[in-house]
């Protein structure tokens, strides 16, 4: 049982980390052994004339999104931290850091945790780093104030990583690195987000040393810290470590007036934006195809995909499947009229003589939402898991008469929040890669969620011990099958920072097995090959076809 001493600066916090401590409470290989509570003292802009307009930021954007950020209600911790113990120590604040002595730790050396998790938002050095077996972890982002720079500068994504504390002399460890969507709009809900979100990879982590203890670390990279380092000039900036290139960017600092001023005008004018192309525009997901060489090789030019007319404005089509049958062709996909906006299924044959497809006919509906038809054949027989995340399951289906007529056979996985549900068998193995939200608040986007059993007919699928195996908004999401070619794996997966389905990521499955996982992204591909696209996410092929989805502007 791995022991944990909880260092903390109150004995109030925001839910995303009252939500830390049940977990730990709840697991089965980790113990809350004590809380170490250090001194809390008050923010370096609390009065400042430099940070005024900051703060008035600060106050205007909890005006706004305020009572839309519920994981930021503070909750009282007072029962645990009686039930557990508390030692109160001593620390010095230096800048923004607490700094604690070897002196003040007696107390916590006897108490001899195993680890200890740093909750009070502020970066801690000294001996404390090392107090513990496995050291001092704590969350850290890419600038100060966490979660502000994203918002400001429009990035796509916001980040949050899990570190060992280390330093100049005795580098740390990266653990795990979490990605989310920026909020467009809200400096206040972007942190929020990013936070609840991710706060269970401290749990996972955690019980992942438990079972691996110092071998846990084997594979981890190393990351050095500056803490005693001069501070870099204006123009200094990045503080780099020049083995991983893991970087703590001083140039995303706490903001004075001026940048908040520039910041305050870019977010006002982006809320306009938004609420005028709400009122004025309207984008439809559109599907794109283009007949493949005689050889099977794919049409690298998007430029030249014709266009599926959709059947008036009233609805969009998107996550297209495409699949050869005999002599026959068939694009399987989703429909939605804006109506009801609910999906469900179609099918239409690919005209040959026209270069189109033909006959589109409805397959599926429910009561419930439907997309990505997956569809696929084990001998000889026609198998479709479409997504069916609003009844919380994964359902197969298999075709009575192909491709017009199907029966729900099985639910594979039942009691799940899953989407884009992709198989892949290889070497006797099936695999099952979708896209998850754990939680109340948790995006369907951030995590890709690994299963695998002998047979896919079967409710029998495992789970990956190392789920999730991807924790990151730019290419986490299935996207389409998985392609096998010249020996390399390739997982489609979509890239949702910024926008959903803003983009295409083609990852390369580095390994495969029922203990480990891991892939690198290898391309990227945007909806640039036309003017009026914004965003593409799906993207499948046949012998003769290939289908891809798009946004169109309008």
């Amino acid at each position: 049982m791995l022991q944990i001493g909880i260092v903390i600066d109150d004995s109030v916090v925001p839910k995303y980390q009252a939500e830390i401590l049940r977990e730990l409470q709840k697991s089965e290989r980790c113990r809350i052994a004590l809380f170490v509570r250090v001194p809390k003292s008050e923010a370096p802009f609390a009065k400042s004339m430099r940070f005024m307009l900051f703060r008035a930021l600060q106050k205007f954007d909890r005006m706004l999104f305020g009572r839309s950020a519920p994981f930021l209600t503070p909750e009282p911790v007072d029962e645990a931290m009686a039930a557990r113990g508390t030692v109160e120590i001593a620390a010095e604040v230096r800048g923004s850091c607490l700094h604690i002595t070897d002196q003040a730790l007696a107390e916590v050396r006897e108490a001899a945790p195993d680890v200890l998790l740093n909750l009070t938002g502020r970066c801690i050095t000294g001996a404390v780093t090392t107090v513990a077996t496995y050291g001092l972890w704590e969350y850290r982002h890419r600038g100060i104030p966490p979660a502000f720079w994203e918002v400001v500068l429009a990035e796509g994504y916001s980040e949050v990583t899990l570190e060992q504390v280390g330093s100049a002399l005795e580098p740390g460890y990266l653990l795990g690195r979490f990605r989310t969507v920026t909020h467009p709009k809200s400096i206040r809900k972007n942190f929020e987000q990013l936070m609840w979100r991710s706060h269970m990879m401290v749990v996972r982590e955690l019980e992942r040393v438990a079972d691996a203890g110092e071998n846990y670390f084997a594979d981890k990279a190393r990351k050095s810290y500056f803490y005693d380092l001069p501070q870099p000039d204006e123009q200094g900036g990045k503080l780099c470590d020049p083995q991983f290139h893991f970087r703590d960017d001083a140039t995303r600092r706490l903001p004075t007036n001026l940048p908040v001023a520039g910041a305050f005008a870019r977010l006002l004018g982006r809320y306009l934006k938004f609420t005028l192309r709400r009122a004025f525009k309207m984008d439809r997901w559109i599907i794109l195809f283009s007949e493949n060489d005689p050889d099977g090789t794919v049409n690298p030019d998007l430029s030249t995909y014709r266009r599926v007319p959709l059947p008036s404005d009233d609805y969009f089509q998107a996550d297209p499947f495409v699949v050869d049958d005999g002599e026959k062709s068939y694009l399987f996909y989703e429909e939605l009229d804006y109506s009801t906006l609910k999906g469900y299924l179609l099918v239409a044959e690919y005209d040959f003589q026209a270069k189109r497809f033909v006959d589109p006919q409805e397959i599926l509906r429910e009561a419930y939402h439907l997309s990505y038809p997956n569809i696929f054949q084990v001998d000889g027989v026609w198998y479709m898991i479409p997504e069916t995340h609003e009844n919380g399951t994964v359902d197969l289906y298999v075709a009575e008469s192909f491709p017009t007529k199907w029966k729900k056979v099985r639910t594979m996985l039942d009691g799940v929040k899953a989407v884009d549900a992709t198989l892949f068998h290889k070497e006797g193995i099936w695999w099952m890669f979708a896209g998850i939200a754990e939680k109340e608040g948790f995006s369907l986007n951030d995590e890709l969620y690994l299963y695998y059993c002998d047979d896919f007919r079967t409710d029998t699928w495992q789970p990956h011990p190392q789920n999730p195996v991807v924790s990151d908004v730019t290419c986490a999401r299935p996207a389409g099958h998985l392609i096998e070619s010249d020996g390399v794996l390739w997982r489609p997966a979509q890239n949702c920072s910024g926008v959903y389905g803003r983009g295409l990521v083609m990852n390369e499955v580095v390994e495969l097995t029922t203990t480990t996982y891991k892939e690198r992204v290898a391309q990227q591909i945007r909806a640039d090959f036309a003017d009026d696209l914004v965003a593409v996410h799906t993207f499948n092929r046949s012998k003769r076809v290939s289908v891809i989805d798009a946004i169109k502007s309008r």
